[in-house]
């Protein structure tokens, strides 16, 4: 499902909408407008500068899946959400392996753009200490040239599992220390372990030509043969309803509580 760009709090619902009333598998690939300042889904709101981030015009919302805060910039970013039941071999795997198994999806979609690349190896700046995705290892890291431009988070629920991921463009790290302060690093410092795939290969990508290499990436990884779809009846109406309950709630989005 290659959607349009959406608030941030509709993508977030969407996602959950299709984790737990969807069909699956599917994949969903997707822009922010406005730009999103996404948590953890058991993260504090103390990890980031909310008023900065309100000032420069993103949206905070806390996502269903774990891990940590990150910027999603209009046009600087596109996000995947996919969703497997029991029925996928990937489900039997551990949390770690399976997610880093999924995030090959995007390793072959860079190499679909010409883009050398590896899933994890990413080493991360020795002393940092802070709320930011991108300066925490993971398993499913996805690292060009050294740099993370790719990290996952997933959940799982009855039988089902979410792996959120994320795929920079272009990087701005004085923007993103404005927004999620780490200690020990300054800009310079992120933009040696960080980058966007525009920043690295001298190039813009359109969305247009991105999505369409993450299909193609990702029918490699998981075996599948893509068919093209958009969202049914229930899980708009799932959407609907977690956006107004959960996903606008403030109880949800600044405390992690369920409503």
């Amino acid at each position: 499902m290659v959607d349009g760009p959406r608030d941030p709090r509709m993508n977030m619902a969407i996602d959950e909408a299709i984790l737990r009333v969807g069909a699956a598998p599917t994949l969903r690939i997707y822009m922010w407008l406005p730009g999103g300042l996404t948590l953890g889904r058991r993260q504090s709101v103390e990890d980031v500068n909310l008023a900065e981030a309100e000032k420069r015009g993103y949206i905070l919302v806390r996502r269903p899946t774990g891990g940590a805060a990150l910027l999603h910039p209009w046009e600087r970013e596109i996000t995947y959400s996919l969703v497997l039941d029991s029925r996928h071999p990937y489900y039997s795997l551990d949390v770690a392996e399976s997610a880093a198994t999924i995030a090959g999806g995007v390793a072959l979609a860079l190499e679909e753009l010409g883009i050398a690349t590896r899933v994890g190896g990413y080493t991360p700046l020795p002393g940092v200490i802070g709320g930011l995705c991108y300066v925490r290892p993971g398993s499913s890291d996805v690292v060009v040239a050294g740099r993370k431009v790719s990290g996952s988070a997933q959940r799982r629920i009855g039988g089902r599992l979410l792996q959120h991921g994320t795929l920079l463009l272009r990087f701005d790290p004085e923007e993103w220390l404005s927004i999620i302060p780490v200690k020990g690093a300054g800009p310079g410092d992120l933009a040696s372990r960080i980058a966007g795939i525009e920043d690295l290969a001298g190039r813009s990508y359109s969305f247009s030509e991105v999505a369409d290499a993450l299909v193609k990436g990702f029918s490699k990884a998981l075996g599948l043969e893509p068919e093209p779809s958009g969202l049914e009846g229930r899980e708009v109406e799932e959407a609907l309803r977690l956006y107004r309950k959960k996903y606008s709630s403030p109880r949800w989005n600044l405390e992690g509580d369920e409503p």
